[in-house]
């Protein structure tokens, strides 16, 4: 009677082979038979006419012939005896097969010159390591069909999940077992022959070593593993050892090739992750890992589809995606650039894509990202001289180039939306200083009927109202505009010059001009004192205007969920795209040069948010959000920017009139200044109210009918919040305690923005 040994079959991954020319083998064999439900799979008679076939490649065999000769090959009763046995414990299955150098002569002679049989015998004495099994499984099982290592070293600690099964070769039968035992089993179901270690607890700093180097160093090291930290630690220990190391992505076919055995001082990961260690690496966030990420395959050669799905991890999805198509095409040109690299191949360090969608042109280009080019002043001042109002009496004083420039510089350091700086100033002959709309930079979807520039203009004229009084000199301010995209906005007029500063209302925030600025730091939320938030209402009720705070985190995480639905719905606007794109500047080198644009270095964004930030420069990612109604992940740096404020101000009042909107601008100016000289940071978050604007009074917004009625819902939930109703929005800003920006916007010189007549 045969005893059944009682074995955990999910520890099995390696197949018993029994020679039966061995007596001892020969009665474990027979012993096996009697197992109950054992499968017995003996083909051997086809195995031998395959024989026969490659020792006769010239001749042609009918069936009858091929039968004659494998009978006089192998005589009926040597059969049972002839190759080996192979018993596979997770099957209760039995096979009888060819002896090893047979088995594998056959197994690969349909390699037949793609693979020569010398190359082949050369692949033989090779060793190959392969790190995660998600990924590396379709490449374990690449290498292993075509035969291209004679032993493979397979380290993963995970076990199969149902979510995997999206990618990876197993059926639910498999599910709870360990991704090594899956993948050891189908090589051992394919060649028993061929040899496999296990490294069940994947890669440590402890085992690493033995991994690369214990009974024979590696060729090959392939890593497919998603531990930041162990990718690190790979290389660094690979790079010791001289041994080469391929990764592929399963984005775009991209394989990455570092040829530390020829370039054993080659910076890892081709110098993207300098100054990294593999501490640093560990225990990161889902958010963390995106952002090395991007580092390690670089921003710009991502897929269009990764870039929407990174946006939306910690969203709507928990990690990034993989494809079967992809992880079977990585499988696929990782098998084949490893052989020819373990061939001796000229394959050198670098990155090399296989992508359909480019090949096939299945997807469109993605749109080049360059700031704004704007016509200099000169190159249409006789279209804007033609603007200046001419019935107004000539200033009383006339203020000198010095003096006007002083006074301009103040009046530049104003705020506008997108720090666009929409004004063109003209000095005339009789000292009149006008104030023209300058539409070619303010044209955008948020900037309805010119609403923002007209706030952008109202706290100009009060920064050269108080720099004036400041310096002496008394003015007067003349609105010209009555209707909504008027071009003539305000014409100054210098009316005296004293020894000392001109006495007129919040005279000391004069000294606060150049001090104000936009600060997006998200620091602990400090909450304000009453005294605080008393002395910027105070400020909005002098000037006619109600100011609303709001501390509660109810409402503030209420507020994000509408702050940051709008900034998706923006986003989706064929031209709030366009303009979001055009306002940022991506790089130091373009703040610089246009001094104009929303620098991304005063976004104070984490390596991660600036990363999320910079897949936006592709409008395809976008506009894939629009079309299947996700971006969800668009709206996380908006939460972050409500949840840690201090307190969210509301300015609200007047009418939808062109002049409560320049008067709405000077107020705004004068509560932001006296706030920056408080030491608490201002930050707007205004872009909702001008889209509220924009659906609520025109037909022709550009939104489709389900995003109106989504923008119409935040209308109303924004509403609920703030328990109003009537009032005209006018502004919405974050105050914080954050300290000083880590970089200040940049601001067009003088001479770009004045026209001397």
């Amino acid at each position: 009677m045969i005893v059944v040994e009682e074995i955990d079959l999910k520890d099995r991954f390696t197949p018993e082979i029994y020679c039966p020319k061995k007596e001892s083998d020969w009665t474990k064999i027979e012993e096996l038979k009697k197992l109950p439900y054992l499968t017995i799979v003996d083909e051997i008679d086809a195995q031998v006419g395959d024989l026969v076939k490659a020792d006769f490649p010239e001749k042609t065999f009918s069936k009858q012939e091929l039968q004659k000769e494998i009978r006089n090959f192998l005589p009926e009763n040597e059969k049972d005896k002839f190759g080996n046995w192979v018993y596979y414990p997770w099957k209760n299955t039995l096979v009888h097969i060819l002896a090893e150098e047979q088995f594998i002569r056959i197994r690969t002679l349909r390699n037949n010159f793609k693979i020569t049989p010398e190359e082949q015998e050369k692949l033989r004495q090779k060793k190959v390591g392969i790190v995660g099994l998600s990924v590396g499984q379709s490449v374990a099982l690449a290498i292993a069909l075509e035969r291209g290592c004679g032993e493979m070293r397979l380290a993963d600690f995970d076990t199969l999940e149902l979510s995997n099964l999206n990618r990876l070769k197993a059926g639910v039968t498999s599910l709870g077992l360990e991704k090594v035992i899956i993948a050891a089993r189908e090589i051992s179901e394919i060649d028993p022959y061929l040899k496999v270690v296990l490294y069940r607890d994947g890669i440590t700093s402890e085992n690493v070593s033995d991994f690369l180097l214990k009974d024979g160093k590696l060729d090959l090291l392939i890593d497919e593993c998603d531990s930041l930290d162990i990718k690190l630690l790979l290389r660094e220990e690979a790079r010791k050892e001289k041994i080469p190391v391929m990764m592929e992505t399963s984005d775009r076919g991209m394989l990455d090739v570092e040829r530390f055995d020829y370039e054993p001082e080659r910076a890892i990961f081709h110098g993207l992750l300098e100054g990294i260690n593999a501490d640093q690496l560990k225990n990161l966030s889902n958010k963390e890992r995106v952002a090395i990420v991007l580092k390690i395959t670089g921003l710009e050669t991502l897929s269009l589809r990764m870039k929407a799905s990174l946006l939306e991890i910690g969203q709507s999805i928990t990690s990034w995606p993989q494809l079967a198509s992809g992880v079977f095409l990585g499988g696929a040109s990782v098998a084949h650039v490893s052989r020819r690299l373990l061939l001796g191949g000229n394959v050198t360090s670098g990155r090399y894509y296989v992508d359909f969608d480019e090949i096939m042109k299945i997807e469109s280009p993605a749109e080049e990202i360059t700031p704004p080019h704007y016509q200099a002043i000169s190159e249409f001042q006789e279209e804007i001289v033609s603007k200046i109002p001419t019935h107004i009496l000539q200033s009383a004083y006339l203020v000198s180039k010095a003096e006007l420039k002083e006074i301009l510089d103040a009046g530049n350091m104003a705020p506008s939306g997108g720090n666009v700086q929409p004004w063109i100033w003209v000095f005339d002959k009789k000292g009149l200083l006008h104030l023209i709309h300058d539409k070619k930079r303010s044209h955008s979807m948020l900037d309805f009927k010119g609403t923002g520039s007209l706030i952008a203009f109202g706290a100009a004229l009060e920064n050269i109202k108080l720099k004036s009084a400041e310096m002496g000199i008394e003015t007067e301010t003349l609105v010209h505009i009555s209707e909504f995209e008027q071009d003539q906005i305000a014409t100054v007029r210098f009316v005296a010059k004293f020894q000392k500063p001109v006495q007129i209302p919040y005279l000391e925030l004069s000294k606060g001009i150049f001090l104000r600025c936009t600060n997006r730091k998200n620091n602990s939320r400090v909450l304000l004192s009453p005294s605080e938030l008393e002395i910027l209402t105070k400020i909005a009720q002098e000037g006619g205007l109600d100011l609303k705070f709001t501390q509660s985190e109810k409402d503030l995480d209420e507020l994000s969920k509408v702050v940051g639905g709008m900034d998706r719905m923006r986003l989706f606007h064929e031209q709030g795209l366009s303009d979001f794109i055009k306002e940022v500047r991506w790089t130091e080198k373009d703040a610089i040069e246009t001094k104009d644009g929303i620098d991304i270095a005063t976004l104070e964004l984490s390596g991660t948010e600036k990363a999320a930030m910079g897949l936006l420069k592709d409008p395809r990612t976008v506009k894939f959000f629009r079309k299947f109604l996700m971006g969800y992940g668009l709206t996380k740096i908006s939460k972050d920017t409500l949840l840690t404020a201090s307190a969210v101000g509301f300015l609200n009042g007047g009418q939808f009139r062109p002049q409560d909107y320049l008067k709405a601008g000077a107020v705004l100016q004068r509560i932001w200044i006296q706030a920056n000289l408080m030491g608490v940071s201002f930050q707007p978050v205004t872009a909702m109210l001008f889209i509220f604007n924009l659906v609520n009074r025109e037909r022709n917004h550009g939104f489709s009918a389900k995003e109106e009625k989504e923008i119409k819902q935040y209308k109303a939930d924004f509403d609920q919040i703030l328990n109003k109703e009537g009032s005209q929005d006018l502004f919405m800003f974050r105050l914080n305690k954050a300290g000083e920006p880590s970089i200040r916007a940049y601001r067009r010189p003088v001479e770009e923005t004045l026209i001397m007549l």
